[in-house]
């Protein structure tokens, strides 16, 4: 036998070399809706990553897609910048679904389940990422249960994501939000008790 011949590939390895190519094959024809330019040929290596939407399965790369989405809410004064314009921020520039979050991704998804199993890995990754927000418990994440990054305080407990529920007269149901004592800190009066205490 060859002493320099490469060791013999095992199987798994070989079909996980046959299911890369696959990918790669089918993510060089992904052209960005945007840009219209295909996403694997940007003149930047850090450029030639998709953007999956939750929502719908259009191709976008994701920074294209990234700048819509800032651009819509850029465009509403400050002080106007309302619920309903950041929703329709959030929707596709084609077909107008709603998509909550973007999945940065290097392929294209061949269905359904790959695209399932890239967002969960992707959120999984992201959730072993503590949250700056949160900060152990001392700050607030204003993404609150939405958020994809760890809320753990410092004795490594994560913060319960209980959702507590309550419903009307007329059998409607209304989300209850943990009330805070920074929610009061951070109302006109909040900050006039604060002032008034330190004088």
């Amino acid at each position: 036998s060859d002493p320099f011949a490469p060791p013999p590939v095992s199987f798994e390895e070989a079909e996980r070399v046959r299911a890369l190519e696959e990918k790669r094959a089918r993510s060089a024809e992904m052209e960005c809706a945007v840009c219209l330019e295909r996403v694997l040929e940007k003149p930047k290596l850090g450029d030639r990553r998709f953007g999956l939407l939750s929502g719908c399965d259009h191709s976008f790369c994701l920074q294209c897609i990234r700048d819509w989405r800032d651009g819509g809410v850029a465009r509403e004064a400050p002080d106007s910048q309302t619920s309903s314009a950041l929703e329709q921020a959030r929707r596709c520039p084609l077909c107008r679904e709603l998509s909550h979050f973007i999945t940065p991704s290097q392929h294209w998804p061949a269905d359904a389940a790959e695209k399932a199993a890239t967002i969960e890995a992707y959120q999984g990754k992201m959730n072993k990422i503590p949250c700056r927000n949160f900060d152990y418990g001392d700050g607030r994440c204003p993404f609150g249960s939405s958020c994809f990054y760890r809320h753990a305080y410092r004795d490594g407990t994560e913060e319960s994501n209980d959702v507590r529920k309550t419903t009307d007269g007329e059998g409607n149901l209304h989300i209850a939000s943990e009330v805070r004592l920074s929610d009061f800190f951070e109302t006109a009066q909040g900050r006039r008790a604060i002032r008034n205490s330190r004088a």
